[in-house]
């Protein structure tokens, strides 16, 4: 029961610090850092906490991975191989030798195996940190996009590294590189087998379930399978994880889900990558409470000190491998897609690799080993610090680093939007054609046709207006607001009436009820935020047919008649306010 309260109370302080986060407007993995400083300030006389190191790896890195592969594709790895090979491959293995090499110097007393873990720990940045708090400051996306991609599989090299200092410690004898360099080689071909396997069972096994609900719970169990089945015969169980989840969100597999599926697949995984972050945090939060008091004052400020040389290093190589990147690039081309085109992105770049829910699985994972508690003891600590200093710091300074070196996204360059909702508007319109060679209404065709026309013409209708009607549109905008406090404050009535009245109605219609007002919510929230197909669905000719039922209804005549309404749902939205 300890155990059990323990992780229940780290779950409700991470939500209420993810809470807090978004009314500061700090991103949550800075927060998931207060919350383990915050483990830290602790009473020494509370019940002691030990994890087997064993079990931590196999239940906190398949959701991580899993949560990170399913953003990648097939054609994503294709065309971005060389980041792959540059970022997570490269650079993490010089990022881990050089912190390894640094500790053996700067540290009394380090030993090889225990600096080459320490390096190993902290050489890999954590894509979902990096997210959190790279995109919402605007960062152009495909620096975003490198970013992302040096996380998918900069893990494996480090663990790998990891286990083979680990095992250094426990067998007493030296690393040899050539037998690590072979084991990799193998365990990542088997590795890919596997995740391929398990991919194609799961999508296979997915889009024959008929609930949404077991369609999610598959998603749960593949990473779990693939990434203890690809451990058990020495194979590299991240390697299986990010595959198995790229094969799975394919796609074949994909187009054979409902919205519905996509949409509370996307929510529960990003529950789940907050509650682990979370769990993580706090029990490395609660290890090194127990080392700090249990140690003078004076070693501890010792050891922060040393993290934060650590940490220094390993941004400085960071820097140096993007400046190189960069110079090659100018001289002579870019050397992938995605690379920095200045300096500028390069300081951005080397001021997003933050550090996270990785470093903090390792530094868990450490075994005790006799003969070298004090050495485990010593790496957590510094692993703290060197979260402090490559994630708090960053995470908090961003926004003024990129706000500074004015590192912004240049929209002209965004073309990916644009293409794909072409390509979905040409879709449809094909479809629509097809579909209406058989007998249909005209008056329906025009309608729907109007409706996907309405796609990517939002814009180009605004541009085009004459200076006359711009007044219009900016008063448009201004009652926007007030139509949302009026639509929101009738949609939170409808839903509060439904559920105030589940007691006296059958719990199952109420619950089918409920729905209908979630979805018509999130639709009126689409809606109004110009995406896409929802914003044309009640303007246009239908937004004119509902005037005229209104105006026949009411038998009046002091509505006014629109005349000459354009047939674009945009434009006659904005005059039918204005006469109005």
């Amino acid at each position: 029961m300890l155990y059990l309260s323990v992780i229940v109370l780290i779950l409700l302080a991470t939500v209420i610090m993810v809470s807090v986060g978004d009314r500061l407007n700090l991103p949550w993995p800075v927060m998931m850092t207060v919350l383990g400083v915050g483990a830290l300030l602790l009473p020494p006389d509370r019940p002691h906490i030990e994890i087997d190191s064993d079990i931590i790896l196999p239940i906190f890195l398949p959701p991580l991975l899993w949560a990170i592969g399913v953003k990648f594709s097939w054609g994503t790895l294709r065309r971005r191989w060389k980041s792959v090979l540059l970022y997570s491959v490269l650079l993490t293995t010089v990022s881990a030798l050089a912190v390894a090499g640094v500790a053996l110097w700067w540290v009394p007393g380090m030993m090889v195996a225990v600096a080459l873990a320490l390096g190993a720990a902290v050489s890999p940045p954590d894509p979902v940190a990096v997210e959190a708090v790279a995109e919402p400051v605007g960062i152009p996306r495909r620096l975003i996009g490198t970013l992302q991609t040096e996380g998918s599989f900069n893990d494996a090299i480090s663990i790998v590294l990891f286990h083979a200092a680990i095992h250094s410690m426990e067998e007493h004898h030296a690393i040899e590189p050539l037998e690590v360099m072979r084991d990799f080689a193998l365990g990542s071909v088997l590795a890919v087998i596997i995740g391929f396997a398990f991919g194609w069972i799961g999508g296979y096994v997915r889009i024959r379930a008929h609930d949404v609900v077991t369609r999610n719970a598959v998603t749960l169990v593949i990473p779990f399978a693939s990434y203890l089945v690809a451990e058990n015969i020495h194979a590299s169980g991240v390697i299986a994880v990010v595959i198995a989840a790229i094969q799975f969100t394919s796609t074949k597999y994909l187009v054979a889900l409902e919205a519905e599926d996509r949409l509370t697949t996307s929510s529960f995984w990003q529950i789940i990558e907050l509650l682990m972050t979370g769990i993580a945090f706090g029990l490395i939060g609660l290890q090194a409470s127990e080392i700090i008091y249990k140690a003078n004052s004076e070693r501890i400020a010792g050891l922060f000190v040393d993290g934060a040389v650590i940490a220094v290093v390993a941004m400085i190589i960071r820097l140096v491998w993007f400046t190189v990147i960069w110079l090659i690039g100018k001289a002579a081309r870019p050397v992938h897609e995605g690379a920095p085109e200045s300096f500028a992105e390069v300081i951005v770049m080397t001021w997003s690799g933050m550090r996270g829910l990785v470093t903090l699985i390792l530094a868990l994972s450490i075994p005790m080993i006799d003969g070298m508690e004090q050495a485990r003891e010593d790496a957590i600590v510094m692993m703290i610090s060197v979260l402090f200093f490559t994630l708090v710091v960053p995470g908090l300074t961003l926004p003024f680093v990129v706000r500074i070196l004015k590192v912004q996204v240049n929209h002209e360059e965004d073309t990916a939007v644009p293409e794909l909702l072409k390509l979905a508007q040409n879709a449809a319109l094909e479809a629509l054609q097809e579909e209406a060679k058989a007998t249909v209404d005209p008056e329906t065709y025009a309608r729907v046709k109007d409706m996907y026309t309405a796609i990517t013409r939002r814009d180009e209708i605004i541009e085009s207006l004459p200076e006359e009607y711009k007044p219009h549109i900016e008063k448009l905008k201004d009652k926007r607001s007030e139509y949302i406090r009026l639509r929101d404050a009738a949609l939170m009535a409808a839903q509060r009436a439904v559920i105030s009245a589940q007691d006296r109605y059958d719990s199952h219609d109420v619950s089918r009820v409920i729905r209908k007002l979630d979805i018509l919510v999130q639709a009126e929230n689409v809606r109004t935020n110009n995406n896409f197909i929802l914003p044309s669905l009640p303007a246009g000719s239908l937004a004119l047919e509902r005037y005229n039922m209104l105006r026949s209804h009411l038998g009046t005549s002091t509505i006014p008649i629109v005349k000459d309404a354009p047939s674009s749902p945009y434009v006659s939205n904005a005059i039918f306010d204005e006469q109005r």
